[in-house]
């Protein structure tokens, strides 16, 4: 407190006037003894108490007086940062960032979310502007979030928060910090600040800030918690794995239970393909959980369920068993039921293709009873190395002669190597199996005959074959300047995509002695995929009809390159065979989450346009760009591909030609984000390596800040509190006179404002 007079507070010395006069009054007088003043005494003594107690209460109020119009006089003050300073009489921009993600789906966390927008908003004068944006738009490409500018609209911002629901992606409340900074930034107002509507769980924040700018505003963080302490029970399904048990008998399956396996519908002593399903249950939460319920759920059936105990903060397994019947993707998913107030983590979607195996007929044309001499002897190995090996590719090899016996519509792919010649009827067989989208895998060596191939498989073939150019021998001495190498690729290629990991420069090390001279022309639907160093064509590809044909100009042995012996040999024969067989050609992550950008590799598959059908009746038709299609999936569940139709918004016929463009192959199911699994609250301090100065901003200072002190002052205001003293002494005036005035004259006072008789007052 400070005073504009100070000097009039030396009047606070009248107080010892009062105190004087009383102390004056109570000086005794002298005792004369009259009998007749007897009952007068008696009288007096009695009344003396409430006098004394008077004239205390004159005496208090006196030097009440006395003091209160000294301080009035002084002009007491003080400063205040609060009430109608500089910053709060000038507008204020204010960004209100509001959580939308999944675990805002928790109990009624999103209820108490909208209160407090309620009442943020409630704080606001009709002359701030104010943006609304949403955490989960947030480093999209569909913006911000509702109302992403600045607008005195307030009722149109109130408006479109009720359109705001929690979704099922995850967020990071730093970006969106950072973000709603970027946005104030921007703004010329003098007042600016963050308010930032959350649960604030662990989840949405990363776990090694490392900003790279700091955010200069303040923030206003709103917890929608009823207790931050306190981590919510939360079970989550974190994971499923599954995988085909094959020729089980059904005797010899028993569930946890004793039962049989769920849906294992056939005789007892027959065999069955059984897929054992593995979930994995997650407990977040501080306390252990007992008889939690488990379901399997197959193509919106449920098919078996269980029970499961799951320690505090520790995760168990439940397996499952079922039989599959028909073809094509089962969409299926594992759910808890009624585990929590937590649903989005609840239930983990997948699928499973029960044709998911590639069957490869292999015509060897150079069969040797010595193994490693043989032809296709290290392609059959590397496509299914047995043992335990649990390969999907299955491998099976015939002779040239047998090609013509075989119903290749039962195998998805087909190797011609080293075959000498191949039968006009074989060739044609060849292109009603390629046409229909079958996948030919062609491989050179010493028996090919360049002029029979290209007369009768010209159809076919990328490029006609010219003859065979020997670099040396492999026993010669010189081998190593003579020789060349692998080159050049198409990286984009889904074949060589697994060559830019770690490792992938071993296929240029490979050495190639020979290799099959190609013609210079260059039909159509043909591309040169893989180069030798001296430029000469490696891996050619043509598609014919709706299919793909690969043509190898070296050998598959060892006959004219050690390719077989180097270890990209392996990964490059299965991605071969993956490819034409138009399976497991997509680059997108093996456990897609939600939120998450998805990239499908459709080169090969799709002529103009991919469909992708997902929950809720969503429709994304999307043009492929170098044979991929991305998108960011938005919703949990299971998504299906199709290619170029899929019979809606077509004509009937187009309909029923669409039937069979499903790319099974490609099919997905988008989970929840693990991190949203952590309802546990961030710590108090986690904002501040956003928030706090640095050395150098302390220095230099806020710039928008400084502008406004050095243009209005300091931001406070002064605050008069003499005002309240003069109407203090008015009260005391008052109350002093009252009690100075007899009690006769107070109730003769009384009577006329009441309007009464001297006869009505009772005596």
């Amino acid at each position: 407190m400070s005073f504009l007079e100070p000097l009039f507070l030396a009047g606070l010395l009248a107080i010892g006037i009062p105190i004087a006069i009383h102390l004056i009054n109570r000086r005794k007088a002298t005792r004369q003894p009259f009998p007749a003043m007897r009952l007068l005494l008696e009288s007096n003594q009695k009344e003396a108490p409430s006098i004394k107690v008077r004239q205390w209460l004159l005496l208090a109020l006196r030097i009440l007086i006395v003091a209160a119009l000294a301080f009035a006089l002084a002009k007491p003050y003080f400063l205040s940062s609060k009430g109608v300073t500089a910053s709060e009489r000038l507008p204020a921009a204010v960004v209100v960032v509001v959580d939308d993600s999944a675990s805002m789906q928790y109990g009624d966390w999103w209820a108490r979310a909208e209160d407090a927008f309620d009442e943020q908003m409630g704080e606001l004068r009709p002359w701030d502007e104010v943006a609304l944006i949403r955490t989960s738009s947030v480093g999209k490409t569909g913006g911000l979030g509702p109302i992403a500018r600045f607008s005195t609209d307030h009722k149109g911002v109130r408006n479109a928060f009720t359109n705001l629901k929690p979704g099922d992606i995850s967020t990071d409340l730093s970006q969106a910090a950072v973000a709603a900074s970027d946005l104030l930034a921007a703004s010329q107002l003098p007042g600016k600040y963050i308010v930032l509507i959350s649960d604030f769980s662990l989840g949405g924040f990363p776990e090694n800030p490392r900003p790279e700018s700091r955010i200069p505003y303040e923030i206003r963080k709103v917890s929608v918690r009823k207790n931050k302490s306190s981590a919510p029970d939360n079970l989550s399904v974190s994971g499923v794995d599954y995988v085909q048990e094959h020729g089980i008998d059904r005797a010899d399956i028993k569930s946890e239970n004793g039962d049989s396996p769920s849906g294992a519908k056939f005789a007892r002593g027959t065999n069955a393909d059984i897929w054992k399903i593995t979930a994995t249950v997650t407990n977040h939460s501080e306390k252990d959980k007992t008889g939690v319920e488990i379901r399997l759920n197959i193509d919106g059936q449920d098919v078996a369920g269980g029970l499961v105990d799951v320690e505090a903060g520790k995760s168990a397994s439940y397996e499952f068993r079922h039989r599959f019947e028909g073809e094509g993707v089962k969409k299926a998913y594992v759910e808890l039921a009624d585990a929590d107030d937590y649903a989005p983590d609840n239930r983990y979607y997948f699928g499973i293709s029960l044709k998911d195996r590639i069957r490869v007929l292999l015509v060897n044309g150079e069969p040797s009873g010595v193994a490693y001499s043989d032809e296709t002897y290290f392609l059959v190995r590397a496509l299914n190395p047995g043992g335990r090996s649990k390969s999907s590719i299955i491998p099976e090899v015939t002779s040239p002669s047998g090609l013509a016996e075989r119903d290749l519509a039962e195998f998805d792919v087909v190797v011609l190597a080293n075959v000498a010649r191949v039968a006009p009827k074989g060739a044609d067989k060849l292109k009603n199996f390629v046409r229909g989208g079958g996948g030919l895998f062609l491989t050179m060596g010493g028996q090919v005959d360049p002029a029979s191939w290209n007369q009768n498989m010209s159809e076919l073939l990328p490029k006609p074959l010219r003859g065979v150019k020997q670099l040396a021998e492999r026993d010669d001495p010189d081998a190593p300047v003579k020789i060349t190498h692998l080159g050049t690729r198409m990286r984009e290629h889904p074949v060589f995509r697994v060559f830019d990991l770690a490792g992938g420069a071993s296929l240029q090390s490979a050495q190639v002695y020979s290799y099959m001279l190609l013609e210079p022309s260059l039909p159509d639907q043909v591309r040169q995929i893989l180069a030798f160093k001296d430029s000469a064509p490696a891996l050619v590809e043509r598609k014919v009809g709706d299919g793909r044909v690969l043509l190898l100009t070296t050998t598959i042995d060892r006959d004219w390159t050690d390719l077989p012996v180097r270890t990209a040999y392996l990964p490059l024969t299965r991605r071969i065979v993956q490819f034409l067989a138009r399976r497991a050609t997509s680059a997108r992550q093996d456990k897609p989450v939600v939120g998450h950008r998805i990239t499908l590799d459709v080169s090969g598959l799709v002529d103009e346009r991919a469909i992708i059908h997902g929950p809720n009746k969503m429709r994304l038709v999307m043009e492929p760009v170098n044979g991929e299609v991305a998108f960011v999936p938005e919703v949990l569940g299971s998504y299906e591909v199709w290619a170029d139709r899929d019979g809606q918004g077509d004509d009937a016929k187009s309909t029923e030609k669409s039937a069979n463009n499903r790319l099974d192959a490609l099919a997905f199911a988008v989970n929840a984000d693990p991190g949203e699994s952590q309802l546990n609250a961030l710590a108090e301090d986690a904002f501040d390596p956003w928030t706090e100065a640095s050395a150098a901003d302390v220095a230099a200072g806020d710039g928008d800040s400084q502008a406004l002190k050095d243009a209005l002052g300091e931001d406070e205001r002064r605050v008069n509190i003499w005002p309240p003293f003069l109407f203090a002494i008015t009260i005391f005036l008052l109350l002093e006179s009252l009690l100075g005035t007899r009690r006769s004259v107070l109730a003769k006072i009384w009577r006329l404002i009441t309007f009464q008789k001297e006869s009505e007052v009772e005596v």
